[in-house]
């Protein structure tokens, strides 16, 4: 009994749309031209400046804005039911989606003065186990909600923002616009990678729910046809999956690697690693340490080397340490590594100086400033006492300039009268001002 009910709760049934209604919405989203089309031409610009100055926040808006999981569901929905017109019609708005975005993009990285590469572009470049499950399960989000009587709209912003289809197309538009292919080819497989996998979530969701398919007068045509889309949908799954068993195994040799960095190098209190780097491309492939303290003797390093095979199953690494009893070929690297790290501490102590000697310039002005303000108010009050007649006075001292003479200073002094009285002692006011001051020259001006 707890069984049945479990499944009536997770039963989608009773919420469905009308399929003929769902089918509608889906056509209508996978269709590219007119207003759909300029927001995506807008979306895409917006995606590439948030990119070159390195804005996650712009870069997120401009996800929301893109409709491009309209013709990927599309895909998947029109391989689920055999539906080859639908197909299609998916496939070629695809390709045209993909052409606007890569050509926008690359216009405007081409253009842009803003050529050198950001952290949220590099991290479009190399797709991981991760990127493989948002993708799965966000596009498993999104087709569920479309499936619902009401739109749910905030689902459908959430899966956009959450597979990240629009960043790394742009990625590889940057990298058409700045002439550089490993960005091109990075992205664009990461994008692929995205589009593959919230497709098959949704053929596998319409599978799943038993979905009306499409039928056929001509039932051998219907099965022929239907052939051919099941072993297009294994054409496009098989590879998917292949691609998500190299990123698993890419994320666990990666893991590996940073927990022996991390517990393997523990029991040398004396030495720290500067940086560690993973060389697949070479013949064997090397783990590169970069060490920094007291240097490990050859015996050592053997036994980190046996570490590495038996204890974290990475025999076909060979590790390779750099350190300053290293072989005279690889000290080029860390003297590298340790010039940067000189630079960063010097432009550290550089930063901190100006900062000490700001504050220092700051606390001085701020006692100046005092110090004039309380001499002011000394001032006020004595003239208040001496010259009745005086309301209220302002005192600035200001320099005047006599090209080609030095410049001179003077005392301007403002004031303003009691209410129908007269002023008769200006020149009193002045020596006394003189002897009180210091200045010389003092010029009265009286204010309405």
């Amino acid at each position: 009994r707890r069984i049945v009910a479990l499944l009536d709760r997770l039963n989608l049934r009773p919420e469905m749309d009308n399929p003929e209604k769902i089918l509608q919405d889906v056509h209508r989203d996978v269709s590219f031209r007119g207003i759909n089309l300029w927001i995506l031409i807008t979306a895409t610009l917006v995606a590439s400046v948030g990119l070159n100055v390195n804005s996650t926040p712009v870069i997120i808006g401009a996800m929301l804005i893109s409709p491009l999981l309209g013709p990927i569901n599309g895909i998947g929905v029109s391989l689920a039911i055999y539906d080859i017109a639908l197909l299609r019609k998916a496939l070629r708005n695809f390709a045209v989606a993909v052409l606007f975005s890569l050509a926008t993009s690359a216009v405007y990285f081409a253009l842009t003065p803003l050529k050198e590469a950001g952290s949220e572009l590099l991290a479009r470049t190399t797709p991981t186990f991760w990127d493989v499950l948002i993708a799965f399960f966000g596009g498993l989000s999104g087709i569920i909600a479309a499936l619902g009587r009401e739109r749910r709209t905030n689902v459908i912003a959430g899966v956009a923002i959450a597979t990240a289809l629009m960043p790394p197309l742009c990625t590889a538009g940057y990298g058409i616009g700045t002439l550089q292919p490993k960005f091109f080819i990075g992205a664009l497989y990461l994008f692929l990678i995205n589009a593959v996998f919230i497709s098959a979530s949704a053929y596998l969701t319409f599978q799943v729910i038993r979905f009306p398919n499409v039928e056929f007068k001509d039932k051998a045509y219907q099965l022929r046809i239907r052939r051919i889309l099941v072993a297009i949908g294994l054409l496009t799954l098989l590879p998917s999956l292949y691609v998500a068993y190299t990123v698993v195994q890419e994320a666990i040799q990666e893991a590996r690697i940073r927990t022996f960095v991390e517990n393997a190098f523990s029991a040398f209190q004396a030495t720290n690693v500067v940086e560690y780097k993973r060389l697949s491309q070479k013949n064997p492939p090397k783990l590169r340490i970069v060490l920094v303290g007291e240097p490990l003797a050859e015996e050592q390093i053997r036994y980190l080397q046996h570490e590495l095979n038996t204890t974290y199953k990475l025999a076909e690494y060979e590790l390779e340490v750099i350190q300053g009893a290293s072989k005279p070929a690889l000290l080029p690297e860390a003297a590298r590594l340790l010039e940067a790290t000189e630079r960063s501490y010097s432009e550290l102590r550089r930063l901190s100086d100006s900062l000490r000697t700001l504050q220092n310039q700051l606390q001085a002005c701020q006692k100046t400033l005092q110090s004039q303000k309380q001499e002011q108010e000394q001032l006020a009050r004595e003239i208040r006492s001496l010259f009745p007649e005086i309301k209220a006075l302002g005192l600035q001292k200001v320099m005047l300039l006599q090209p080609p003479q030095a410049a001179d200073s003077q005392l301007v002094v403002l004031l303003r009268l009691q209410p129908k009285s007269r002023f008769s002692e200006e020149a009193r006011l002045k020596a006394w001002l003189s002897q009180r001051t210091g200045h010389t020259q003092i010029h009265i001006t009286y204010l309405p």
